[in-house]
């Protein structure tokens, strides 16, 4: 699918998605276009489940609310409130898994990307947890917005702060279980003191000004990131495009975006991905 915006902060988006060869479904996404009134504003979250939907359904619902309430308070600025908001985002999972056992159990990566204008000059800012990625294609060289960790516990950094709060790194995950060393929701290797948990709701977050020759963002889930590197995916999308404008030269962007992206679920499939597959491609 297609959406062209109706604010200044992107062009359009396309979307395509895949359950691959899993049993369930376990991603979701946003797109807020106008995001919080402001026509230079634009929310794009990519969520990527594990152990069930309901830590990802309770992201997806309630992230990028969070964001808006931390970007409306005084003095807010973009870095600091996404980090409260994803922390906050995650506190409040924990207080609904009493109700829920699921929400305790399940758990999430993220990756979100904030688009907006400030003084005149177009900012991404991207926050994220876990392998959930966001690779700008600028001039055509992909430009990684994520860390290159992509916080998995293999990682020496990531394995150290596991470590340091008490954990361990066993064949090659956290305590043995998971593969990513931070997370929404998987709550059974978090403590009630933030340095003591095993797995960190504390996104890694990143700005960058937006250029000329910055075309176009994929945002996607660790179901395309695990067969397909960032540059081949900025490649592809390019020779999409160029094919697409010589066969339809009349095609509109939105259509595009919604092809291209498509295009990059069907060769995750081909290049045998056994996950779920989502992918955004946002044009700038």
């Amino acid at each position: 699918m297609g959406y062209t915006s109706k604010c200044d902060a992107v062009k359009c988006v396309g979307w395509a998605e895949d359950q691959g060869t899993r049993a369930e479904m376990e991603d979701g996404w946003v797109f807020v276009d106008c995001f919080g009134g402001r026509k230079k504003s634009a929310f794009i979250g990519m969520y990527d489940g594990h152990g069930g939907r309901e830590a990802v359904e309770f992201v997806t619902t309630h992230l990028h609310d969070k964001v808006l309430e931390e970007l409306r308070k005084p003095a807010a600025e973009p870095r600091a409130a996404l980090i409260s908001a994803f922390i906050a985002t995650d506190d409040n999972m924990l207080q609904d898994a009493g109700v829920s056992a699921g929400v305790k159990s399940s758990g999430a990566t993220a990756c979100v990307c904030l688009v907006q204008e400030e003084k005149g000059v177009r900012k991404v800012y991207t926050a994220h947890l876990g392998d959930a990625r966001a690779v700008l294609n600028r001039g055509g060289k992909a430009h990684r917005l994520t860390s290159m960790s992509d916080h998995k516990a293999t990682d020496p950094e990531e394995a150290k702060r596991v470590i340091q709060a008490g954990g361990y790194v066993f064949n090659e995950r956290v305590q043995g279980m998971l593969a990513i060393s931070r997370a929404f929701g998987d709550h059974q290797l978090k403590a009630p003191e933030r340095e003591k948990s095993l797995v960190s709701n504390v996104p890694d977050v990143t700005a960058e000004v937006v250029v000329k020759g910055d075309m176009f963002m994929i945002v996607a889930c660790d179901g395309l990131w695990d067969v397909i590197d960032d540059q081949t995916a900025c490649n592809l999308v390019m020779e999409g495009l160029e094919e697409l404008k010589k066969v339809l030269p009349n095609l509109d962007i939105r259509m595009m975006s919604e092809i291209v992206s498509r295009m990059l679920v069907e060769e995750a499939l081909v290049r045998g991905t056994s996950d779920n597959v989502t992918v955004l491609v946002v044009f700038l």
